[in-house]
């Protein structure tokens, strides 16, 4: 672990070397006269408030720039892959919920369009491109957390329905049991992706819903789904001290998800039965067998 986490530290110190060198000649040459495209990525701001902060001091061992990357990639990386597994599972045994975030995602990459550029051309777009792959990611995360625990420790006496509970108490936080009580949403155990979007009428494509301008339940409607309130779902935690990765992580799972989706069908063997395992976080089952064909081309 030792030996791999140093190869790992070494190649983001290089990393951080090159694109500070980048800048530093960026900043050599007026803006109107490089031909160079502007980065704003994650690794670009924080080397050049790290730049900024130093002044005429230079520091090149940028350690602690390296463990941010560090954490950002470790956080990221068996939890992506974990919620990703469990995305291709949901829609397998979902054939028109996958049927649906196929034909969003071909859509969002068709150039044909003359109204607007595809994800190809503009990925700035992509929640509203692909708010319906986005929501079914959403549901994965809320019915399958990868992290399914977590903790808090009090700094002063806090009182909760008559009972006073003193500083420096560590509270549990149980996200499985959250994301699937009645009180937070209706039809807990079910899959419904449509309880973060809805479908626009005069455009055809799925929009974001707000739970706080629509209604909680239709009267004599019993098939309604109402909307989901996303302050519910903690599998990013919540407060100061949510994860750092939390929009690079929906940004990631969603474009990946929809490239796979866009070009091959998922199934499930018949009569195969999963089985999660859970530690502090969701580990992949020790077997989940998918079954992977090329699409057929819409005509």
């Amino acid at each position: 672990y030792k030996h791999h986490r140093q190869n790992v530290q070494d190649l983001l110190k290089e990393i951080c070397q090159q694109r500070a060198q980048e800048i530093n000649n960026q900043n050599k040459v007026p803006e109107d006269h490089t031909n160079q495209p502007k980065k704003d990525d994650l690794l670009t701001v924080l080397l050049k408030s790290k730049l900024e902060s130093q002044g005429a001091k230079r520091d090149d061992t940028y350690d602690e720039l390296v463990e941010m990357l560090l954490t950002v990639f470790f956080a990221g990386y068996d939890t992506s892959s974990v919620l990703l597994s469990m995305v291709m599972w949901s829609i397998a045994t979902n054939p028109s919920i996958q049927q649906e975030c196929a034909m969003e995602a071909q859509d969002a990459s068709s150039t044909s369009s003359q109204k607007e550029p595809s994800l190809h051309e503009d990925a700035s777009q992509w929640e509203s491109r692909l708010a319906f792959c986005r929501a079914v990611i959403l549901e994965t995360l809320r019915l399958h957390p990868p992290v399914t625990l977590n903790s808090r420790v009090f700094n002063k006496d806090v009182k909760l329905d008559g009972c006073t509970i003193p500083k420096r108490t560590r509270v549990y936080l149980p996200i499985t049991q959250i994301h699937t009580d009645e009180r937070n949403f209706a039809r807990p155990t079910e899959f419904l992706p449509e309880r973060w979007v809805r479908k626009n009428a005069t455009t055809d494509r799925w929009l974001a819903r707000d739970f706080k301008t629509e209604p909680s339940f239709v009267e004599n409607d019993l098939a309604y789904i109402p909307p989901a309130n996303p302050q519910y779902v903690l599998t990013f935690s919540d407060g100061a001290r949510n994860c750092i990765g939390h929009r690079l992580a929906l940004q990631e799972s969603t474009m990946i998800f929809a490239c796979v989706v866009r070009d091959l069908t998922v199934n499930v063997p018949t009569g195969f039965v999963m089985q999660k395992r859970k530690k502090f976080a969701l580990a992949p089952p020790v077997e989940m067998p998918l079954i992977f064909r090329r699409r057929e081309k819409q005509s």
